[in-house]
């Protein structure tokens, strides 16, 4: 049997794009994972100006062109927000001509794989440390409408749940709020991080309690129509030198996302391993740093923080929302962002900062 040039393991979203891309480059590709086919279930949202030229329109399964964030005000955020249809992506992202081989393989035996073997199994494996969990129900247009208003989806909601006036000393969580393939609409309240993160109770509670204040009660939803979501925002140790998608430095720890930079950077991730057989360890210090103050950052201050990001120009929201932003423009962006904080926020963040720093 002729020895592949890549060994692909995983092929979750980056995984399968990663093969499919390496294929176009007339690569020879082993694929593994213990279920190559199984449907992605996850809400894969994100910016269209995020998605390759080389993916058909055909993949986004919605559109969103007025997405708000809401904070201490309500703000319009530029481009047009998209949903994945994942089964016409996995149906694109196509892997003929791969071995594909169904097996599970222990970390031990996957550099004997190939040449060059590329870790895609997600960020999940045996991680500990801060994650994002969220709790969403699906809504029917009509019960969703009540939650809009005259947005088309809401990026972060971030006013307390119960209609307090602040959340004193409660963890603060946002509502996120976006239309789906099949019509529905899915509303979901989310811990953007934490250590550990809110309980899956606690943000179906508060969920409850947000749609109530809009008149949209559970007869609005059946109890099947549920997602639930909790996701590393750092990626596990690394098992090979090669690693893509929520595995390496497509995970951007600010968001905890990776399947839109993964897709974005799966091109020129497989010219990059023709070439040189290696993907670049590029690290992530400056977002890992606001990561970690995020993590110390009081329930005041985190409104404060995304209030700010909700008044950035566009180009400095897409900085902090890029994982592979360089570090300049990120830097710039941040420092941007907490120049128009109140002063209490401002003192809040540096002080977070400093103990982010020391931990």
């Amino acid at each position: 049997m002729t020895r592949p040039d890549v060994a692909v393991v995983g092929l979750g979203p980056a995984g399968r794009a990663l093969a499919h891309r390496l294929l176009a480059r007339g690569a020879t590709v082993l694929a593994v994972d213990p279920h190559p086919e199984r449907p992605w279930l996850p809400t894969y949202g994100g910016w269209a100006h995020q998605l390759p030229d080389w993916l058909p329109q055909g993949v986004v399964g919605s559109r969103s062109s007025r997405t708000v964030l809401v904070a201490r005000g309500r703000y319009d955020l530029q481009g047009t927000y998209v949903v994945l249809d994942n089964a016409a992506v996995q149906r694109e992202l196509r892997l003929d001509g791969a071995e594909v081989r169904t097996a599970w393989i222990p970390d031990a035996e996957l550099p004997r794989l190939a040449d060059v073997v590329v870790d895609c199994r997600g960020a999940a494996r045996g991680h500990h440390g801060p994650k994002q969990a969220a709790h969403g129900v699906l809504l029917q247009p009509s019960a969703a409408e009540r939650v809009l208003g005259d947005a088309e989806a809401i990026l972060m909601d971030w006013r307390p749940s119960d209609g307090s006036a602040d959340w004193g000393r409660r963890p603060p969580s946002f509502c996120y709020v976006t239309p789906l393939p099949d019509g529905r609409v899915l509303a979901e309240e989310t811990c953007l991080a934490g250590d550990p993160p809110l309980p899956r109770s606690e943000l179906a509670s508060r969920l409850t309690a947000r749609l109530a204040l809009h008149g949209v009660e559970p007869r609005d939803w059946r109890d099947g129509d549920v997602e639930r979501v909790l996701i590393p925002m750092l990626p596990p140790p690394p098992v090979l030198p090669n690693r893509f998608g929520a595995a390496g430095d497509e995970l951007n720890p600010i968001t905890g996302y990776s399947v839109f930079a993964s897709l974005a950077r799966a091109d020129g991730a497989a010219r990059t391993l023709l070439g040189s057989g290696r993907l670049p360890v590029r690290g992530d210090p400056w977002r890992r740093a606001a990561l970690r103050a995020l993590l110390r950052l009081g329930p005041r201050g985190v409104v404060d923080l995304f209030d700010a990001f909700g008044r950035l120009p566009a180009d400095a929201q897409r900085v902090i929302l890029d994982a592979h932003a360089p570090a300049r423009r990120l830097v710039g962006a941040l420092a941007r962002q907490w120049a128009l904080m109140p002063p209490r926020g401002r003192g809040d963040l540096i002080v977070a900062t400093a103990k982010g720093v020391r931990s």
